[in-house]
């Protein structure tokens, strides 16, 4: 059996870095989504575990390395 503990775990994007490429809209749409100006914006709710790989995919693709996951989704199995 695993036991799971979190700290709240949200993305941002960095707006300075950000050049509006959108690969984070086309990657994680339930997740991102542009601003009026061309820049992409994360959801600003604490993700729930099942956002976390579409999160960790749009990080991972950000060719301006804009978004940040802050937060812990850790397990442990329990002895």
């Amino acid at each position: 059996m695993f036991v799971y503990w979190r700290t709240p775990v949200r993305v941002h994007v960095e707006t300075e870095r950000c050049q509006g490429h959108g690969v984070c809209v086309v990657t994680a749409p339930a997740l991102f989504e542009f601003q009026d100006d061309g820049k992409a914006v994360a959801a600003a709710r604490e993700l729930a575990p099942a956002d976390l790989d579409g999160a960790r995919a749009a990080e991972a693709s950000c060719p301006e390395l804009a978004i940040v996951i802050e937060g812990k989704l850790s397990a442990a199995r329990e002895s």
